[in-house]
């Protein structure tokens, strides 16, 4: 096509057709512009593709690790639920001791186990890497982008407040040291050792615990803290399946 405006603007000089020839110029200049802004358009349109492609990686990473997450947070919950049974166990026990001898193994577990608490282990990394390569407006649903960023920043707040809970469970440490015998102690060392615990040594176990006031003073901070770990940890849990909906809509309607 350009060989053929040459041709013309040549023949249009030759002939001394400058008016012709000035029309025909402008026509390649405007053929040469189409050309590259039709190369411009075709080279958008291939980023964009890119960018929509990697966005989805994106969004397929995310969900997979909502679902680590989830499973971490359904296990930690349900562990919080049952760390607090045991207390509350311990607690019906000082006015009833038969308890502890109808439900030995557990009684004399509970003492051990009834103050442990945990965090669950929250996956950022897909997160961390958009946000650190620069990349965070390849999510173009805005609603995500803005949920993503609560949800993690949220997340890392309320795992500031690790601290409290590993205090609280530090004291109960502190104050149970007596009631379970050295060798109750070494053998739940492991959380495999099958060994149970018969009415007796529950007996034992009840006798020396109701001799230590500070070690049942402690038994309703400890409630209590389960509780209110186990409330964030069920708002931890909702906030990301909120989020991972979201995404999956967002992936089905693509």
């Amino acid at each position: 096509m350009i060989k053929f405006f040459k041709n013309i603007r040549k023949a249009n000089l030759k002939e001394g057709k400058m008016a012709n020839y000035l029309k025909y110029a402008i026509g390649e200049i405007v053929l040469v512009v189409i050309g590259i802004l039709i190369a411009l358009q075709i080279n958008n349109w291939n980023e964009k593709q890119k960018e929509r492609i990697l966005e989805k990686k994106y969004l397929l990473r995310l969900v997979e690790e909502f679902n680590t997450d989830l499973d971490n947070i359904t296990s930690n919950i349900n562990a919080i639920k049952k760390r607090k049974e045991r207390a509350e166990f311990i607690m019906k026990t000082i006015d009833n001791p038969q308890l502890a001898e109808d439900s030995a193994n557990y009684f004399v577990k509970s003492i051990e186990y009834a103050g442990y608490t945990s965090f669950p282990v929250i996956s950022d990394n897909t997160f961390e890497e958009i946000k650190s390569s620069g990349k965070l407006s390849l999510i173009t649903n805005e609603s995500i982008r803005g949920a993503l960023q609560q949800y993690y920043s949220w997340t890392s707040k309320r795992n500031q407040y690790n601290f409290i809970r590993e205090d609280i469970q530090l004291s109960y440490l502190k104050e149970n040291q007596g009631v379970l015998n050295a060798e109750q102690q070494i053998s739940m060392g492991s959380f495999a050792d099958p060994r149970q615990f018969n009415k007796t040594e529950a007996k034992l176990t009840y006798e020396r615990m109701i001799q230590k006031p500070d070690f049942l003073a402690i038994l309703p901070i400890i409630i209590k803290s389960q509780i209110r770990t186990g409330e964030t940890f069920i708002d931890i849990k909702q906030n990301a399946m909120d989020v991972k909906m979201m995404i999956q809509n967002e992936l089905k309607n693509r």
